[in-house]
C-alpha cells in the first residue's frame, strides 16, 4: 500500500491528524489549479536554484525510510486528487505526518536554512491580501494556528 500511515501512532502522527482536520476546509478553498502557485515574483533563477539546494541538502540528511514514506505519501495523494487538485483528506494526514517525521530527522539548523533561504524572498505587499482574498479568512486563520501548533510538535521532536 502506497503511502500507508505506519502501524504506529506518535505525537507527530497525532498531530498531524488535528492539523489536516483543522487546515483542510482551507485546502479546499484554495484554486490548485491557477498558475499563481509556480510562480516566484521578483526572484531570478539562479536565487530560487539556491533556495532548492538548501532543500535538497535538508532532503539528503533526512532518515531515508521517513523520506521514503513521504514520497510515496505525496504519489498517492496525486493519484487519488480529485479535478481541482485536492488530496482526500486521509491521503493529506499522511503527507503532512511524513512531511513531520521528515523534518524532526533533521537538524532543526537545517530546518531554518530552508526556511531563510525562501524568507528573503520579495513577493510584494499585494500577494498576501491577494490570497487571502480568494478563501475564507477564518478558514485560513485556523489553518495557519494548526500549522504553529504542528509546528511546535515536530521542533519538540527533532534532533
Amino acid at each position: 500500500m502506497l503511502g500507508a500511515a505506519p502501524a504506529y501512532a506518535d505525537k507527530i502522527d497525532d498531530a498531524a491528524k488535528v492539523l489536516s482536520e483543522k487546515s483542510y476546509p482551507f485546502l479546499q478553498e484554495i484554486d490548485w489549479t491557477s498558475d499563481v502557485y509556480a510562480k516566484l515574483p521578483t526572484q531570478n533563477a539562479l536565487d530560487v536554484l539556491k533556495a532548492i539546494n538548501t532543500m535538497l541538502k535538508m532532503g539528503a540528511s533526512m532518515d531515508p525510510a521517513a523520506l521514503k514514506t513521504g514520497v510515496l505519501a505525496h504519489s498517492q495523494a496525486i493519484a487519488n486528487m480529485d479535478s481541482k487538485g485536492v488530496a482526500t483528506l486521509a491521503d493529506y494526514t499522511a503527507i503532512n505526518a511524513a512531511i513531520g517525521h521528515m523534518i524532526s530527522s533533521v537538524p532543526a539548523s537545517q530546518t531554518m536554512d530552508v526556511y531563510n533561504a525562501f524568507n528573503k524572498f520579495n513577493l510584494g505587499s499585494d500577494v498576501g491580501p491577494y490570497m487571502m482574498s480568494k478563501v475564507n479568512a477564518a478558514d485560513a486563520k485556523a489553518a495557519y494556528q494548526a500549522l504553529m501548533d504542528f509546528k511546535d510538535v515536530v521542533k519538540a521532536s527533532q534532533r
